[in-house]
């Protein structure tokens, strides 16, 4: 007679972040991917290049943006990465 007792799954479910410890950049990046999760290559892209905050910040909100704007050099994840890296670069921001 089959056991009623539920094991646990073996499998590994990935840890959720809580909302409360997420970075400005990861809160633009997961609103991405919930509307659009075909670009979560190009969202990866931007969030691991390497920028400090405030230039990973400035890149992924310029890809977000692009995303509603037809021909948006922005829409390209090298170019926002490189707007973030002026970003990073320039003392003054």
């Amino acid at each position: 007679m089959p056991s009623a007792v539920k094991r646990p799954s073996t499998r590994k479910k990935a840890a959720a972040t809580k909302p409360e410890n997420r970075s400005p950049s990861e809160i633009v990046a997961d609103e991405i991917l919930t509307r659009y999760s075909d670009l979560a290559p190009s969202v990866n892209r931007i969030m691991q290049s390497g920028l400090d905050e405030a230039g990973q910040l400035h890149a992924i909100t310029l890809f977000q943006r692009s995303l509603s704007v037809p021909g948006d050099p922005m829409r390209s994840p090298l170019n926002a990465i490189e707007a973030g890296r002026t970003v990073a670069a320039d003392p003054a921001q």
